[in-house]
């Protein structure tokens, strides 16, 4: 499963993992690095040591184009795992093999977010985001059909999501997308005001 780069026409070895915030990314992503023996990188980490940060509070703003020419050049000839919601606004489909899109149900990112101690309106906006399938709609625009597999990381251990995230990689699993709505729930426990109005 190695694609064409088009900087160099070399075989890439780049897996992403992206999602809304507490899906699980670093932990999950760290298991699949260690497991294949790639190279871990954290995309807000890489930010914030390079000064691409234009705000570091409560909506984390971040210069992308200083943040791409930087991972360009840590990932160039590596074999890369590579997390972060800003992913799909930092590579390109020719410029990865893989991504992972996490999710996670509401009211499981509501609980995460209070141990976080995340604001009212932060935990709102984060939870609305993942109900309105932001994270996924941007990377199915970034990368494409063909590159993306969702995995709901709601009450399931990150051993056991970095263990299908390999198996659908390696194509011994078959890759799935588009099936995770979070909309049917929210509508179903009457939660559409507490996380939408």
């Amino acid at each position: 499963m190695n694609y064409v780069n088009h900087l160099g026409n070399q075989s890439l070895n780049i897996i992403g993992i992206t999602g809304s915030p507490a899906t699980g990314k670093k932990s999950i992503g760290k298991i699949v690095a260690d497991s294949l023996k790639y190279k871990f990188l954290d995309l807000n980490k890489i930010a914030l040591e390079s000064g691409g940060v234009l705000s570091d509070g409560e909506d984390f703003e971040v210069d992308t184009d200083k943040l791409r020419k930087q991972v360009l050049r840590k990932i160039k000839g590596r074999k890369v795992v590579l997390v972060g919601h800003l992913l799909p606004f930092i590579l390109s489909q020719d410029e990865i093999e893989f991504v992972a899109v996490l999710r996670c149900s509401p009211k499981e990112l509501e609980a995460r977010y209070s141990k976080r101690a995340y604001s009212n309106k932060k935990i709102k906006d984060n939870i609305s985001s993942e109900i309105l399938d932001i994270c996924f709609a941007s990377a199915l625009r970034s990368f494409g059909p063909s590159t993306i597999a969702e995995f709901d990381t709601t009450e399931r251990q990150p051993n056991d999501i970095a263990k299908d995230i390999r198996l659908v990689w390696s194509g011994d699993a078959k890759r799935s997308f588009g099936k995770i709505n979070w909309l049917s729930e929210i509508f179903t426990e009457d939660l559409i005001k507490k996380y939408l109005d």
